[in-house]
This record gives structure tokens, sequence and C-alpha cells, in this order.
């Protein structure tokens, strides 16, 4: 099993997308996956790793502030995802939405799994990076799960 030392040089110079869960657990300092979250981010924040995520991500993100009441973490969620050289926000267009129906009939993914896996593939990334066991691995994309590391 890799570290996520050896992960992240394995992943040096490629294209990954972030699922919604990776950056919930960065942006909540979550206790059991922080460390490691926050090692991907940073990867990215060097341009060791181009990283890459969705307007769904940033939206579902965005829920339990909005729920809350509390518009001054929305702000700071808001301002997190405009950082500049950052995160690659990638909008999703019809082809995008048409993959995502295709890959859900294939694979039998829930409709926002395939919108994130669709939204990868599109935007060339080479691995989706997520914690979240409704991504299958194939040929079209490597799945990276963060509970293996977390075990370590």
């Amino acid at each position: 099993m890799e570290s996520i030392e050896e992960l992240l040089d394995r992943l040096h110079g490629r294209s990954v997308y972030l699922d919604t869960n990776v950056l919930i657990y960065f942006l909540d300092r979550n206790p059991d996956y922080f460390t490691l979250s926050a090692a991907i981010v940073e990867a990215i924040e060097y341009g060791s790793i181009a990283g890459y995520t969705g307007d769904a991500v940033v939206a579902e993100i965005l829920v339990k502030p909005y729920r809350s009441g509390n518009i001054e973490l929305v702000s700071g969620i808001k301002a997190f995802f405009q950082t500049e050289q950052f995160l690659t926000i990638c909008h999703h267009d019809a082809d995008t939405f048409d993959l995502a129906a295709q890959l859900r009939a294939k694979y039998n993914q829930k409709f926002i799994d395939a919108l994130h896996y669709a939204t990868a593939i599109r935007s060339g990334c080479h691995a989706i990076i997520t914690n979240d066991n409704g991504f299958n691995n194939n040929d079209l994309l490597e799945v990276i799960s963060l509970s293996p590391f977390h075990a370590q």
C-alpha cells in the first residue's frame, strides 16, 4: 500500500479532480481526514498536481452553511474557490450532462457521482480523489479513495 506522499509523487504533473468530500474534510478540518486532504490541497497549491473540481462540488459544499444561515462561512467558502491559480472550477455543460447520463446507465452510479466522474473525464483529469464508494475504477479514470490512506 502506497503512502500519501508516494501517491502525490506518482500524481506529480497530473490533473486530478477532487470530489466534494475531500474538500469538505479540508474546509471543516475533519479530525479523521484533514491531514490527508491538506496534503492534497497543498500539492495543488504548490503546483505539484493540477487540481480540478466542478460547480456541483461548490454547490454541495455551500448547502450546510446556507442551511444554518452562516453567511460568513458562505463568503469564506466562495473566497476559497475564487483563489487564483489554485483549483480549476469546471462548468457542467450539455455534453458533460450527456456523458454523466451514459456513465450512470453503464455503471449504475448515483447521478451526482456520475456528474463528477463525467466532469473529471471531460476536463482531461488522470484521476479523481474521493472517499465515496459510488465510484468504480475503469479504463476511463483512476479512482483514488482516501480510506486506505487513513488506515495507515
